[in-house]
């Protein structure tokens, strides 16, 4: 199913499991769940999987494509104070993140990673202001994927968009 955004990219989502540091009975949260592609990959380390999406459609895929998970239909804001602890977090939605980040942090076990995923450069420095203020900043990257191409009987890169991540640990 082809949902509106920005797809994780595959080679992405290595990056990011690398980041969590997922360990086998953590509690993985992914704000933004969409296809459900991060919450599948965090499975081969933990089952202990939960997801917030807004889109209905969103929340009916990553169902489908991780069907021992709990994904929930709503706000960030609204959901956060009724989940278990969380031990590592991905954000892949930042609608209404200046709301869901202190329900987050709250929710947060000591040492929790949390790595925001963003297509934007102005929501990435906004995601890693709250970390700051926070005091959970760790780092902020720059990651470029290109793709080959034929091109003239030669092999020739296309940009995928650039994606901004944050990680901070509580």
């Amino acid at each position: 199913m082809k949902l509106p955004g920005t797809a994780t990219q595959a080679e992405n989502i290595h990056i990011i499991m690398g980041k969590l540091d997922i360990q086998k009975g953590d509690l993985f949260l992914d704000i933004g769940c969409g296809s459900g592609a991060v919450s599948l990959a965090a499975t081969r380390f933990t089952d202990r999987i939960y997801g917030i999406d807004l889109r209905p459609e969103a929340v009916e895929a990553s169902r489908a494509l991780v069907p021992g998970g709990t994904f929930l239909e709503g706000e960030a804001r609204e959901i956060l104070p009724h989940l278990p602890e969380i031990d590592r977090c991905f954000i892949g939605g930042t609608r209404g993140i200046d709301d869901f980040f202190p329900l987050l942090l709250h929710r947060a076990k000591p040492g929790c990673v949390i790595v925001a995923d963003l297509a934007r450069i102005g929501i990435a420095s906004r995601t890693a202001a709250l970390m700051k203020e926070a005091g959970i900043f760790q780092e902020l990257l720059q990651i470029n994927i290109f793709r080959g191409y034929n091109l003239a009987g030669d092999i020739a890169l296309r940009p995928v968009n650039p994606i901004f991540m944050v990680v901070g640990r509580c």
